[in-house]
């Protein structure tokens, strides 16, 4: 609060003279040993005001509750900084009376104080007629801690003192509140993500959606803060909090612990920057605990220290084994301390090339550890705290960062060897954990039943940090953990906890246990399970069409498929579904890969089907899990009734508006208790995903997700992706869902280089595979699922969170063993590690060269229009090539004719594999390169080679293909010319040189209702109709979170587009077929998948091109004629020619290419009224030219002679 001007009433004006002559009598004694000291004549600057405030109760009556108190003051070594002369201070029969009386805060007594007095603090107590208000509680002003003013607050029956007052009426019954002060003067939007977990059971309302809810208030002291309702405080709940929707600041999951709670209630307090929750109140950071100092002391290998000070000349290392290091900010000393070292001597700049985004501002110093007697391996097992100083006295205190040095000193013997558990020939096992600053590991072994055995203790090898109990009893199908003791940053103690294994290759339910496992078991494989192989060679990766899906998207609401496998690995199994089915036509036609969103464990889907509940479930079992929804007004009728989930949503659905937007808030109650999630929350990277199981305990889940690669390789007829997340933990710190943290603290997560948290830019707690023994983990992991699951390719998310080199590493490993396998992922560049600050990243124009695929977002926006993160008006103003940019406006479009040709030209450029070597006119004239082409700023192409390449027009993230084109699509366009716009759009992904990247369901008009965002939705928004009855439009306003600021425009869409955005059967058929006509017209001739930048650039051209072509129109030809005739390329073609009409006029004879010998695809002229190239009319070569109808794909054939 601000610093109060305080008017006393008119009955305090008539008592303060009877106060200063009345005499206080008492007969308690304080417990603390006064010091009677007193203290010279301070200046008016040091002066601390403490007040006292009487309940409303007592404040109501006829006489003043503060006419007889008193204030009882005195020093001892714990707090001196007393300054007063007045001897009835420290005088239990007097003490001193109010220096005033505030009408809304009570009595109030100025303290003088000696500011520069070490302790900084001053014991007190309040008192009325003798008695302790507050209770048996010395009180002490906390010199660091006052509020506005120079002021402290406390008030009767509350045993805490407030830098601002909290009033205990201020939180209501069953009310939890958290603060988050942010000192920094960030005024950020800041919201909080509040959710039940694990032993956090206490929240009372349904889990928030990220990034969460809004502040219930603002203190001026202590921050914005939400008030929680809670239903008991029995345990805790989960937090967040962070400033996701207009930053890129969030803490690391907290907890806030009701067992931790104290006289003020269940109110906590939080610092921005600090992975902490305080159960004081405080204005301020405490400067007297180490954590809070940062960590901007970084180890560079085993000698150096990097120092995140210029100034400093001095660097000195305390240590502590037991974490009993304290920072007295007073003195500016560490307590405490087993051992110090000091250096003085600046390092060498070898550091600078693997730190180089430290070079600006910080500085390094050499540590002869040898030559002080210590060891560093024992150092690092224990407290660190390193203080930096100049010749005027201590610059920064701050905790150290010890990755590189663990690095240094372990992992070139601990690369070498295996972890986890391993199965001996004889049957025992071996375990081994690299754990190398633990001070005890055990391994815990767990029977069936999931009760703990005896302890089994593991050896520590000096050489590697690793631990291990060599030839256990425990064997294939048995459980355990370890348990570990190490010291922690983010808790400052020595922890003791058990964890499961880093290295696990099957678990129990929920991931509770690890277990032993021998993958070549025989009771582990299908029948011809050693021979399976792929059905594509991926010699040719530019031959790929990748379709991307997601197990439970794929089947759990298909009634063809045995109940109990629906949702499940098992149905990919059932060969007669009417999904298996769809997925053997689009093998047919020329579809290669499977891409299967993240199947290995999740941290956030239940796997106990006793705690969940899906849409064919009763509506009464969520009211069960969910008790909130009883009290809702508009559902809480359907607890008592039969109604499933899903007959209530179709209920719903009818009279859903933004203004009673009841289906996703029904859905809001459900998402944290269903089945469905993305799975972009790994918890252990190399085990199958349990609740993809048909039973989630134990080995099923290996054995079952075999069974489905030998489906799709053997019976579906594709090659099988896996989607991997090693940018990125679900959890850090101690957290239950944390483990690599917890095993060494520090090391697998990438650390701001200023305070040590955990840096969160992926938007989760973001690992550091620069780091050699997360390098050697995504190694082994990788490993393991390409040898003992067959998997061919691997899809990297936020791959530009990785360094380049550890990527080709990788690749490396896992082409030892399938040495056709491969890479692409998200080369997107953003965050801590941006345009390689730290590392050379695995980001799009790295990648040149390297042989391994990023998606491109050049032609995605060119297609689409606008960008991912468009918002309200946007989404529909900007209109892409693919929807009708400048020949077809729609209401609020304004784009211009160059804006159009720009986007043709990306497009082009995408079709031609993104080349940055590629040539072409531009929409000016001008010949340039790709390289040369404009992107928001960057250089558009940036590939060497196609195979580079993944073009897309719709994936898993951001509205669906159908979707943003409804946006975008002028109102009055019939359906029939939508289904064709989506046919345009996806034929420039898969006609194109680059790899095509499909969506699950684009070729069935697939929406999620608009969604935005769709990972935690639910299966209402995420199904997918394989019997082509609907595309799940409208159904329902998208979630509030992603898209509640877009409700108007998606309402204004839906409405005025009526009929026009509803597809029936016959148009979802219909749209199916195109598809499969494109990709079998690509699978037809090897000149449409060249691959070799080379080639291209020799083969490709484009002919409706410069500042006079045709809006809406791409031409290119692909020559295989005369000197560059190559058989093997395509022995029956001289050279091909692909039409895009994407304008509601047709093309009529071309005149800016030779179509001579020129005719209609085999494919296109066979299909007749029902291809794409036929719309009224069929594409066509009159007069050797070219012609095609409006929204038309054709492609053009000249047979060799």
């Amino acid at each position: 609060m601000n610093n109060p001007t305080f008017n006393l009433s008119r009955v305090n004006r008539v008592l303060l003279p009877m106060l200063a002559s009345s005499l206080l009598f008492g007969c308690n004694q304080s417990t603390s040993n006064p010091d009677n000291t007193t203290q010279g004549p301070v200046t008016p600057q040091q002066l601390v005001k403490v007040y006292y405030q009487a309940t409303t109760a007592q404040r109501s009556g006829d006489s003043s509750p503060y006419s007889k108190a008193s204030l009882y003051v005195w020093n001892n070594e714990q707090c001196a900084a007393y300054a007063g002369n007045n001897p009835d201070a420290n005088d239990w029969a007097k003490g001193l009376l109010p220096t005033g009386i505030d009408d809304e805060l009570g009595a109030y007594w100025e303290l003088p104080y000696h500011a520069n007095e070490s302790t900084q603090c001053i014991n007190f107590i309040p008192r009325i007629d003798g008695q302790k208000p507050l209770g048996d509680y010395d009180a002490k002003v906390d010199l660091t801690q006052l509020g506005a003013g120079n002021a402290v607050y406390t008030q009767q029956g509350v045993a805490a003192v407030y830098p601002e007052l909290i009033p205990r009426n201020a939180l209501p019954a069953n009310t939890a509140r958290l603060y988050l002060n942010t000192q920094d003067g960030d005024e950020s939007f800041f919201t909080l993500h509040v959710w039940n977990e694990g032993e956090c059971q206490n929240y009372a309302a349904s889990n928030s959606a990220w990034p969460g809810i809004a502040p219930s208030g603002y203190s001026k002291t202590y921050g914005p803060y939400w008030d929680l309702p809670i239903n008991g405080r029995d345990n805790c709940i989960n937090v967040i909090p962070n400033n996701k929707t207009n930053g890129d600041y969030q803490t690391a999951n907290l907890k806030l612990d009701f067992t931790k709670t104290g006289a003020i209630g269940p109110i906590g307090f939080v610092f921005k920057g600090t992975d902490k929750i305080y159960y004081q109140p405080l204005a301020k950071r405490p400067q007297n605990q180490v954590e809070l100092s940062g960590a901007s002391a970084i180890f560079a290998d085993a000698s150096t220290l990097l120092v995140g000070n210029l100034e400093a000349s001095s660097a000195t290392l305390y240590y502590s084994r037991q974490s009993q290091l304290r920072f007295d900010s007073a003195s500016k000393t560490v307590l405490n301390a087993d051992h110090t070292i000091t250096s003085q001597r600046p390092s060498g700049t070898e550091w600078q090339a693997q730190k180089p985004h430290l070079t600006s501002a910080f500085r390094g110093f050499e540590f002869d550890f040898q030559a002080a007697g210590l060891d560093l391996k024992t150092l690092l097992q224990g407290q660190l705290l390193l203080v930096a100083s100049d010749a005027t006295g201590v610059l920064l205190a701050t905790e150290v960062q010890p990755a590189r040095a663990l690095d240094a000193l372990y992992a070139d013997s601990a690369v070498t060897l295996e972890y986890g558990a391993l199965v001996n020939p004889d049957g025992s096992t071996t375990f081994r954990l690299w754990a190398p600053t633990a001070q005890a590991v055990s391994l815990i072994p767990y029977g069936a039943d999931k009760q703990a055995k005896t302890p089994i203790a593991m050896g520590f090898d000096p050489q590697s940090g690793s631990w291990s109990a060599v030839n256990t009893a425990l064997a294939h199908g048995d459980y355990y953990r370890y348990q570990v003791t190490v010291y922690h940053p983010a808790t400052d103690q020595i922890e003791t906890y058990q964890v499961t294994d880093p290295y696990s290759h099957s678990l129990a339910i929920n991931s509770l246990y690890s277990q032993v496992v021998d993958l070549n078991h025989a009771d582990l494989k299908p029948e011809g399970w050693d021979t399976l192989a792929a059905p594509h060679p991926q010699t040719e990766r530019a031959d790929f069409i990748l379709y991307e899906a997601h197990v439970r998207d794929f089947s759990a609401h298909d009634t063809t498929v045995t109940s109990a496998h629906r949702g499940k690995f098992a149905a990919f199994s059932e060969q007669e579904s009417q999904l298996v089915q769809h997925l053997k036509q689009l093998a047919r036609s020329g579809v290669t890969h499977l891409h299967l969103l993240p199947v290995f464990d999740i941290a956030t889907i239940n796997e106990d089907p006793e705690q969940v509940v899906n849409l064919e479930q009763p509506f009464s079992r969520l009211c069960d899990l969910k008790p909130a929804l009883k009290n809702d007004s508009d559902l809480a009728a359907y607890c008592t009734g039969n109604d499933t989930l899903q007959s209530v949503f179709t209920t719903l659905k009818a009279r859903d508006s933004k203004e009673q937007p009841l289906v996703q808030r029904l859905n809001g109650f459900l998402r944290d208790v269903d089945s469905f999630n993305w799975g972009y929350d790994p918890f252990h990277y190399t085990v199958p995903e349990g609740s993809y199981a048909t039973q989630p305990d134990g080995v099923t889940r290996i054995k079952e997700f075999r069974e489905m690669v030998q489906a799709v390789k053997q019976e579906i007829g594709m090659n099988v992706v896996m989607d991997v997340v090693y940018n990125h933990t679900n959890e850090a710190g101690v957290s239950d869902k944390s483990v690599l943290d917890r095993i060494v603290p520090w090391y697998y997560q990438r650390l701001n280089e200023w305070s040590g948290q955990v840096e969160n830019s992926t938007c989760c707690s973001n690992t550091a595979p620069e780091n050699r023994m997360f390098a050697k983990l995504i190694d082994d992991s990788i490993r393991t699922w390409v040898k003992e699951y067959k998997i061919d390719a691997f899809r990297w998310d936020l791959m530009g969170h990785h360094p380049l080199a550890q990527i080709e590493q990788t690749l490396a490993t896992a082409k030892q063993i399938n040495p056709d396998v491969y890479f692409y992922g998200e080369g997107w560049n953003f965050g801590e590690v941006a345009n390689d600050r730290q590392f050379k990243q695995a980001t799009q124009p790295n990648l040149a060269g390297t042989g391994i695929g990023s998606f491109s977002d050049r032609l995605r926006d060119a297609v689409r229009g606008g960008g991912p993160f468009d918002g309200e008006a946007s989404l529909r103003a900007n209109q892409g090539w693919g929807n009708g940019i400048y020949v077809q406006k729609n209401d609020l479009s304004n784009n211009t004719r160059a804006q159009a040709l720009h986007l043709a030209d990306l497009t082009r450029l995408g079709m031609a594999g993104n080349l940055k070597a590629f040539t072409f006119i531009d929409q000016t004239g001008n010949t340039i390169k790709g390289s040369e082409l404009d992107y928001n700023g960057q250089a558009a192409g940036y590939a060497n080679d196609a195979w580079e390449i993944q073009n897309y027009v719709s994936k898993h993230d951001n509205q669906t293909l159908w979707d943003i084109q409804q946006y975008k699509i002028d109102y009055a366009l019939p359906l029939e010319t939508r289904v064709r716009m989506q046919a345009v759009s996806l034929a420039t992904a898969v006609l194109g040189q680059g790899v095509p990247f499909v969506h699950m369901g684009s070729e069935l008009l697939r929406s999620k209702s608009m969604q935005r965002d769709s990972y935690d939705s639910g299966d209402w928004y995420n199904r997918v109709d394989f019997g082509k009855t609907s595309n799940n439009w409208n159904v329902g306003l998208p979630r509030q979170d992603k898209d509640g600021s877009n409700w108007s425009i998606i309402e204004t869409v839906i409405a005025q587009a009526g009929a026009n955005a509803e597809p029936q059967a016959a148009d979802i058929a219909t749209m199916n077929d195109y598809f499969n006509e494109l990709v079998q017209l690509r699978r037809s001739s090897s000149l449409l998948t060249l691959g070799k930048g080379s080639e291209i650039i020799k083969r490709v051209h484009f002919h409706n091109t410069g500042s006079e072509q045709i809006p809406g129109v791409i031409v290119m030809s692909i020559d295989n004629q005369g000197d560059l005739h190559d058989a093997s390329l395509d022995a029956a073609r001289s050279g091909l020619v692909v039409v895009l009409n994407a304008s509601p006029t047709p093309l009529t004879e071309f005149a800016h290419f030779d179509a001579t010998d020129y005719q209609l695809h085999a494919i296109q002229a066979d299909l007749g009224n029902r291809s794409i190239a036929y719309n009224g009319e069929a594409a066509s070569v009159v007069n050797q030219r070219l012609s095609v109808p409006a929204w038309s794909v054709a492609v053009f054939e000249k047979r060799h002679p």
